[in-house]
Protein backbone atom coordinates (compact mmCIF):
# COMPACT_ATOMS: atom_id res chain seq x y z
CA UNK A 1 0.00 0.00 0.00
CA UNK A 2 2.64 2.55 1.35
CA UNK A 3 4.06 1.41 -2.59
CA UNK A 4 1.76 2.15 -4.12
CA UNK A 5 1.02 5.94 -2.52
CA UNK A 6 4.56 6.64 -3.53
CA UNK A 7 3.73 6.32 -7.15
CA UNK A 8 0.43 8.38 -6.91
CA UNK A 9 2.50 10.66 -5.25
CA UNK A 10 4.98 10.84 -8.01
CA UNK A 11 2.77 10.35 -11.07
CA UNK A 12 0.81 13.83 -9.64
CA UNK A 13 3.47 15.26 -8.72
CA UNK A 14 5.07 14.87 -12.17
CA UNK A 15 1.48 15.63 -13.91
CA UNK A 16 1.27 18.60 -11.66
CA UNK A 17 4.53 19.83 -12.99
CA UNK A 18 3.67 19.29 -16.52
CA UNK A 19 1.08 21.38 -16.12
CA UNK A 20 2.49 24.15 -14.82
CA UNK A 21 5.22 24.32 -17.22
CA UNK A 22 2.53 24.14 -19.87
CA UNK A 23 0.40 27.21 -18.43
CA UNK A 24 3.72 29.47 -17.91
CA UNK A 25 3.51 32.69 -19.49
CA UNK A 26 6.39 33.25 -21.66
CA UNK A 27 7.68 34.73 -24.73
CA UNK A 28 9.33 33.31 -28.25
CA UNK A 29 11.63 35.25 -30.26
CA UNK A 30 11.29 34.21 -33.83
CA UNK A 31 13.24 35.03 -37.52
CA UNK A 32 11.90 34.86 -40.76
CA UNK A 33 11.92 36.45 -43.78
CA UNK A 34 14.47 37.09 -46.37
CA UNK A 35 17.03 39.03 -44.91
CA UNK A 36 15.97 37.04 -41.66
CA UNK A 37 14.24 39.75 -39.15
CA UNK A 38 13.13 38.65 -35.45
CA UNK A 39 9.80 38.69 -34.56
CA UNK A 40 7.99 37.82 -31.22
CA UNK A 41 4.90 36.20 -29.46
CA UNK A 42 3.73 36.55 -26.02
CA UNK A 43 1.80 33.86 -24.77
CA UNK A 44 -0.63 33.18 -21.83
CA UNK A 45 -2.12 29.47 -22.19
CA UNK A 46 -4.31 29.98 -18.86
CA UNK A 47 -5.49 33.19 -20.13
CA UNK A 48 -6.11 32.22 -23.98
CA UNK A 49 -4.52 34.97 -25.33
CA UNK A 50 -1.33 35.80 -27.63
CA UNK A 51 0.01 39.05 -28.76
CA UNK A 52 2.45 39.26 -31.85
CA UNK A 53 5.03 41.69 -32.34
CA UNK A 54 5.42 42.12 -36.02
CA UNK A 55 9.15 42.22 -37.71
CA UNK A 56 10.75 45.93 -38.45
CA UNK A 57 10.29 47.04 -41.81
CA UNK A 58 14.10 48.45 -40.96
CA UNK A 59 16.24 46.49 -38.57
CA UNK A 60 18.85 49.10 -38.36
CA UNK A 61 15.72 51.67 -36.96
CA UNK A 62 13.41 49.40 -35.66
CA UNK A 63 10.74 50.71 -37.48
CA UNK A 64 7.66 48.90 -38.84
CA UNK A 65 6.66 47.31 -35.94
CA UNK A 66 3.17 46.77 -35.13
CA UNK A 67 1.75 44.33 -32.51
CA UNK A 68 -1.71 41.82 -33.12
CA UNK A 69 -3.74 40.20 -30.53
CA UNK A 70 -4.95 36.84 -30.59
CA UNK A 71 -6.84 33.90 -28.93
CA UNK A 72 -5.32 30.67 -28.42
CA UNK A 73 -7.38 27.85 -30.67
CA UNK A 74 -6.11 24.25 -28.75
CA UNK A 75 -2.84 23.48 -26.68
CA UNK A 76 -1.49 19.97 -26.68
CA UNK A 77 1.25 17.84 -27.08
CA UNK A 78 3.49 20.59 -27.04
CA UNK A 79 1.86 22.84 -29.98
CA UNK A 80 -0.18 25.95 -29.41
CA UNK A 81 -2.29 27.01 -31.78
CA UNK A 82 -3.70 30.52 -32.26
CA UNK A 83 -5.13 32.81 -34.29
CA UNK A 84 -4.70 36.28 -34.66
CA UNK A 85 -6.87 39.55 -35.46
CA UNK A 86 -5.31 41.08 -38.64
CA UNK A 87 -7.82 43.68 -40.55
CA UNK A 88 -9.31 42.58 -43.03
CA UNK A 89 -9.35 38.65 -41.40
CA UNK A 90 -7.53 36.34 -39.60
CA UNK A 91 -3.89 34.85 -39.25
CA UNK A 92 -3.34 31.35 -37.90
CA UNK A 93 -0.26 29.58 -36.37
CA UNK A 94 1.54 26.92 -34.41
CA UNK A 95 3.62 27.31 -32.16
CA UNK A 96 6.05 24.15 -31.03
CA UNK A 97 7.14 24.68 -27.91
CA UNK A 98 8.96 20.94 -28.68
CA UNK A 99 10.96 21.60 -31.74
CA UNK A 100 10.65 26.01 -30.89
CA UNK A 101 9.76 26.26 -34.19
CA UNK A 102 6.81 28.90 -35.38
CA UNK A 103 4.51 27.67 -38.18
CA UNK A 104 2.76 29.73 -40.95
CA UNK A 105 0.45 27.72 -42.99
CA UNK A 106 -0.23 28.13 -46.27
CA UNK A 107 -2.85 27.69 -49.27
CA UNK A 108 -3.63 24.50 -50.53
CA UNK A 109 -1.75 25.94 -53.60
CA UNK A 110 1.57 26.75 -52.31
CA UNK A 111 1.55 28.56 -55.48
CA UNK A 112 0.49 31.81 -53.31
CA UNK A 113 1.44 30.93 -49.94
CA UNK A 114 3.38 28.21 -49.20
CA UNK A 115 3.57 26.55 -45.51
CA UNK A 116 6.57 28.34 -43.49
CA UNK A 117 8.01 27.54 -40.40
CA UNK A 118 10.44 29.81 -38.35
CA UNK A 119 13.07 28.79 -35.64
CA UNK A 120 12.38 30.20 -32.12
CA UNK A 121 14.04 30.70 -28.57
CA UNK A 122 11.85 30.58 -25.55
CA UNK A 123 12.46 33.94 -23.45
CA UNK A 124 10.92 35.16 -20.26
CA UNK A 125 7.96 37.62 -20.87
CA UNK A 126 8.60 40.62 -22.46
CA UNK A 127 8.53 43.69 -20.02
CA UNK A 128 5.60 45.91 -22.24
CA UNK A 129 8.85 48.49 -22.40
CA UNK A 130 10.06 46.55 -24.91
CA UNK A 131 7.37 47.11 -27.42
CA UNK A 132 9.41 49.55 -30.19
CA UNK A 133 12.43 50.08 -28.20
CA UNK A 134 15.97 48.70 -29.46
CA UNK A 135 17.36 49.03 -25.89
CA UNK A 136 17.42 46.28 -23.65
CA UNK A 137 14.91 46.33 -20.49
CA UNK A 138 16.80 44.60 -17.35
CA UNK A 139 15.12 45.57 -14.63
CA UNK A 140 11.60 46.78 -15.00
CA UNK A 141 9.43 47.70 -12.01
CA UNK A 142 5.29 48.22 -12.78
CA UNK A 143 3.62 50.51 -9.86
CA UNK A 144 -0.33 50.41 -9.68
CA UNK A 145 -2.22 53.17 -8.46
CA UNK A 146 -6.17 53.20 -7.52
CA UNK A 147 -7.27 56.83 -7.86
CA UNK A 148 -9.39 57.39 -10.06
CA UNK A 149 -9.57 54.10 -11.40
CA UNK A 150 -6.13 51.91 -11.97
CA UNK A 151 -3.13 53.38 -13.76
CA UNK A 152 -0.18 52.38 -14.15
CA UNK A 153 3.48 53.52 -13.96
CA UNK A 154 6.30 50.84 -15.57
CA UNK A 155 9.75 51.98 -15.49
CA UNK A 156 13.42 50.65 -15.93
CA UNK A 157 16.25 52.89 -14.69
CA UNK A 158 18.94 51.07 -16.88
CA UNK A 159 17.30 51.65 -19.96
CA UNK A 160 15.58 55.12 -18.41
CA UNK A 161 12.81 54.03 -20.44
CA UNK A 162 8.65 54.66 -18.91
CA UNK A 163 5.25 54.35 -19.43
CA UNK A 164 2.29 55.11 -18.57
CA UNK A 165 -1.51 53.73 -18.87
CA UNK A 166 -4.19 54.36 -17.31
CA UNK A 167 -7.06 51.93 -16.42
CA UNK A 168 -9.82 50.54 -19.24
CA UNK A 169 -9.12 53.20 -21.15
CA UNK A 170 -5.97 51.66 -22.02
CA UNK A 171 -3.95 55.07 -22.85
CA UNK A 172 -0.54 54.77 -23.20
CA UNK A 173 2.09 57.65 -22.61
CA UNK A 174 6.03 57.66 -22.82
CA UNK A 175 8.16 59.12 -20.88
CA UNK A 176 11.85 58.43 -19.46
CA UNK A 177 13.84 57.91 -16.20
CA UNK A 178 15.59 61.06 -14.99
CA UNK A 179 17.01 60.55 -11.76
CA UNK A 180 17.11 57.57 -9.43
CA UNK A 181 18.14 56.23 -6.09
CA UNK A 182 17.80 53.54 -3.91
CA UNK A 183 13.84 54.89 -2.43
CA UNK A 184 12.93 57.31 -5.37
CA UNK A 185 12.73 57.17 -9.45
CA UNK A 186 11.81 60.26 -11.17
CA UNK A 187 10.32 60.13 -14.29
CA UNK A 188 9.24 62.70 -17.10
CA UNK A 189 6.04 61.76 -18.36
CA UNK A 190 5.32 63.17 -22.21
CA UNK A 191 1.72 64.37 -21.67
CA UNK A 192 -0.23 66.74 -23.33
CA UNK A 193 2.32 68.77 -20.87
CA UNK A 194 5.40 67.17 -19.59
CA UNK A 195 4.76 66.07 -16.20
CA UNK A 196 7.61 65.35 -13.52
CA UNK A 197 6.46 62.04 -11.03
CA UNK A 198 8.35 60.69 -8.29
CA UNK A 199 7.57 56.88 -7.09
CA UNK A 200 8.74 56.94 -3.39
CA UNK A 201 9.33 52.92 -2.58
CA UNK A 202 9.57 53.96 1.35
CA UNK A 203 6.21 56.09 1.35
CA UNK A 204 4.27 54.06 -1.69
CA UNK A 205 3.25 57.13 -3.31
CA UNK A 206 3.24 58.49 -6.49
CA UNK A 207 3.83 62.62 -6.38
CA UNK A 208 3.04 64.17 -9.81
CA UNK A 209 4.06 67.85 -9.69
CA UNK A 210 2.49 71.30 -10.40
CA UNK A 211 2.72 73.41 -13.43
CA UNK A 212 3.69 76.91 -12.54
CA UNK A 213 0.76 78.89 -12.95
CA UNK A 214 -1.50 76.11 -14.46
CA UNK A 215 -4.71 75.49 -11.42
CA UNK A 216 -5.59 72.62 -13.48
CA UNK A 217 -2.91 70.68 -12.91
CA UNK A 218 -1.99 70.86 -9.37
CA UNK A 219 0.52 68.71 -6.93
CA UNK A 220 -0.85 65.14 -6.68
CA UNK A 221 -0.31 62.73 -3.96
CA UNK A 222 -1.37 59.00 -4.96
CA UNK A 223 -1.17 56.02 -2.50
CA UNK A 224 0.30 53.53 -4.85
CA UNK A 225 1.94 49.60 -4.79
CA UNK A 226 4.30 47.53 -6.75
CA UNK A 227 2.85 44.84 -8.69
CA UNK A 228 4.17 42.30 -10.75
CA UNK A 229 5.91 43.58 -14.14
CA UNK A 230 3.79 44.57 -17.05
CA UNK A 231 4.01 42.63 -19.60
CA UNK A 232 3.51 42.48 -23.64
CA UNK A 233 0.50 40.51 -22.97
CA UNK A 234 -1.78 43.69 -21.72
CA UNK A 235 -1.46 45.09 -25.55
CA UNK A 236 -4.32 42.04 -26.00
CA UNK A 237 -6.40 44.19 -24.13
CA UNK A 238 -5.75 47.25 -26.56
CA UNK A 239 -5.18 46.01 -29.97
CA UNK A 240 -4.95 49.68 -31.35
CA UNK A 241 -2.51 50.81 -28.58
Amino acid sequence: MNRFWGLALVLFLTLAAGHAAAAELFSVRCEGGAPARPYFATIDVDAKTVVLETPPINIETNFGINAHSGEIVSANDGKIEFMLRVYPGKIDLIFDRIKKTMTWPGFDDPTFRPTLTHQCSITPPRSILRFRVRDPIQHPISVRCEDAGYMYFTMDVASKQALFERGQEARGFRGEVTDASQDEVTLLMNFDVPRRIVWNRISKTITIESIAGDAARPRTVMHCEEVPGRTMIEIYRDPQR
